[in-house]
């Protein structure tokens, strides 16, 4: 085993080690003493990786984050379609608000981790994960071509931040059907042609 390898999984046994602490005992609570008794280490191999707890809870939530990406990619893996892909995205983050099926697609805790990011910085992560998605679909034909993809990724994020944070006064978002149709409506729709009568 290489000194590199040895060092990636040393920094990968304190994270999770981290995440089976704030757990158990809580962000707050959790300390440096904690993490390294847990992780079967000293104190001082701990600092080796990490300055300091902040610097694990970002670890921790970089880590939560490209997790949560995989499985939203893997949800939406099914549409043929961005529209489909999208509506299934929506889906996937409304479930996220209610937290169900976490076996299947999340644990609450590492959900509660990634908010923990600068809500600027996950705005920014979502516009990156949906780019490729929207570039494809203008290779297509599904949506314009002259389709800006950061504006049109990150009008769509701020629908996910808003499915996941704010609760409908006249839709029932805890019905995946509901959410489908809402979102299937809607989304894909405003990317595809100019609106009929348009100055020019």
């Amino acid at each position: 085993m290489t000194t590199e390898t040895t060092a990636a999984d040393t920094r990968e046994l304190i994270i999770e080690s981290a995440f089976g602490c704030f757990r158990r005992q809580g962000l707050d609570k959790t300390t440096i003493v904690d993490i390294a008794r847990a992780a079967d280490i000293s104190r001082s191999t701990v600092y080796e990786y990490f300055r300091d707890k902040s610097e694990i809870v970002e670890a921790c939530a970089e880590h939560s984050s490209q997790r949560f990406y995989r499985e939203m990619a893997k949800a939406m893996g099914p549409g043929e379609s961005l529209e489909e892909k999208l509506t299934q995205a929506a889906v996937f983050v409304a479930r996220a608000r209610r937290f169900i099926e976490p076996e299947m697609y999340f644990d609450a805790d590492e959900v509660s981790l990634l908010l923990t990011k600068n809500a600027a910085v996950l705005l920014r992560e979502c516009c990156e994960f949906l780019a490729p998605y929207l570039t494809a679909a203008k290779l297509t034909g599904e949506v314009r071509k002259d389709l800006d993809v950061m504006a049109a990724g990150e009008w769509f994020a701020r629908m996910l931040f808003s499915l996941f944070s704010t609760p409908s006064s006249t839709l029932n978002m805890d019905d995946d059907a509901i959410v489908a149709d809402f979102v299937r409506s809607h989304v894909v729709r405003g990317f595809a042609n100019d609106r009929a009568g348009r100055s020019r």
